[in-house]
């Protein structure tokens, strides 16, 4: 590709990748430039897209919801939903399940998303935290503000090695808060720094009598070695069902580094349990199940999009899948 002279960063992204930045590259009139890159393979340590949870829940294990304000909240004029208004930090808000749908909201991803509504009282501080999690390398996930008209919501994303009280943790999304534009917007950190070490991670909103805050498709990864074969028997992991799209059925591979009790579940983007399809304690190791596309009383489920989840110990992530007919 073509760029101007000068001293530039560069970045390189794969979704199945650690992504890499070499800083300081210097770029010079009329000759080519090489970059080298080696890009670690990456695993999904813990994923979740909010829609396996009760619908405009205030409490969602496992994450841990923290309300430091404690503020009465704002709702939307003339649209009721359960716990609108209640003192909350977060909520798992459905649009298209409020009176009347609200039709401007729409979810980065399925139908539901964990929302921050403003406080009535004062500047809010609410906190949404992590499970703990180890060998944790970068965090992604989306945000937005619902609108601008009363000032952008505000963001900060902070990392506790020891516990889940607002007090434990250090912010390193930068020394002020974060601006989240009225549109949804991906946010990438790197947390290496804290591979060695278990670690809670918080988004924190801090927005000033804005209106509601919206946080989608949370991810963090982490390192494996692309030449350790035995890699997936050593770490926790919900991978990929493969095929997807399917039809009429599809495999799913996860791993245990150890020994634990291991439940997978499918949900329907209502959020309503629709099979279970692991529940058992299992040695650690690699395993596979496969859904045939039948409900818990072995009736065929309809075409669409299916979210199966995984919680394993402290591990926990959720997929999506589609079936087709």
């Amino acid at each position: 590709m073509q760029v101007s002279t000068g001293v530039h960063s560069v970045t390189a992204i794969h979704p199945n990748y650690m992504s890499v930045t070499h800083d300081n590259v210097s770029v010079m009139a009329n000759q080519t430039t090489t970059v080298n890159f080696f890009l670690q393979p990456s695993q999904v340590i813990f994923e979740d897209s909010f829609e396996t949870y009760e619908s405009f829940a205030i409490q969602f294990a496992p994450w841990t919801l923290v309300d430091v304000d404690q503020g009465v909240t704002y709702g939307i004029t003339n649209t009721s939903w359960p716990n609108v208004y209640q003192p909350q930090a977060f909520i798992i808000f459905v649009p298209s399940a409020t009176t009347p749908p609200v039709t401007d909201a729409d979810p980065h991803n399925g139908n539901k998303y964990a929302a921050c509504f403003a406080a009535t009282r004062s500047a809010n501080n609410d906190w949404l935290i992590t499970p703990q999690i180890e060998n944790a390398q970068e965090l992604k996930f989306w945000a937005r503000s619902y609108t601008a008209q009363y000032g952008l919501e505000r963001l900060k994303v902070g990392v506790s090695t020891t516990g889940t009280n607002p007090a434990d943790f250090s912010i390193i999304s930068g020394d002020s808060f974060v601006s989240v534009p009225d549109e949804w917007t991906e946010y990438t950190y790197n947390l290496s720094s804290y591979a060695a070490t278990p670690v809670y991670i918080a988004i924190n909103c801090v927005s000033d009598d804005a209106f509601f805050f919206m946080v989608d498709d949370f991810k963090i990864t982490g390192v494996t070695d692309a030449d350790d074969n035995d890699i997936p028997a050593h770490t926790t992991a919900l991978n990929a069902n493969f095929p997807n799209p399917f039809n009429p059925e599809t495999t799913i591979t996860y791993s245990l580094r150890e020994a634990s009790p291991v439940n997978i579940e499918i949900y329907n983007i209502k959020g309503q349990l629709v099979k279970t399809l692991v529940n058992d304690a299992k040695a650690a190791g690699t395993y596979t199940v496969v859904w045939n596309g039948t409900d818990n009383s072995n009736r065929s489920v309809s075409s669409g999009v299916y979210y199966y989840k995984m919680n394993a110990g402290k591990y926990s992530s959720t997929r999506k899948m589609i079936l087709m007919k």
